[in-house]
């Protein structure tokens, strides 16, 4: 989007990294000691880091990491809130991109793209309070 676009992007800056794990209590652990990373929420098998000061998260899910693709699962990036959300979801779908609908993920609204090249790309809110 350039600045004649007639919506302004939402996103607001990085939100976190997901990463698939063989052992998601091993790769935590490693994050805890070698970054100084602390839990942040468990999710079932899905465990999320942050580093306060860095001001970053890192997901952790069960996976099985393939030798000819990165383990990195997805990229995410902040948007302000759901509605914020929905209305940029509806501006890339007046573009005539392909966008799925905006979905629960964990508790917070998301919306989930594929770049074109495949890479997943999702843009999330905060959880309404």
């Amino acid at each position: 989007m350039d600045e004649t676009s007639p919506m302004k992007s939402p996103v607001l800056g990085f939100s976190h990294l997901q990463l698939n794990a063989r052992d998601v209590r091993a790769s935590v652990d490693w994050y805890c000691a070698a970054l100084g990373m602390e839990v942040m929420s468990e999710h079932g098998d899905v465990i999320a880091l942050r580093h306060r000061e860095a001001r970053l998260v890192i997901v952790v899910s069960p996976g099985e990491p393939d030798v000819d693709h990165s383990p990195i699962d997805h990229l995410a990036f902040a948007v302000a809130d759901g509605p914020t959300l929905e209305a940029w979801a509806a501006y890339l779908r007046e573009l005539g991109l392909n966008v799925p609908a905006v979905v629960d993920e964990l508790g917070k609204p998301s919306l989930q793209l594929r770049d074109p090249d495949g890479n997943a790309v999702e843009l999330v809110a905060p959880a309404p309070r």
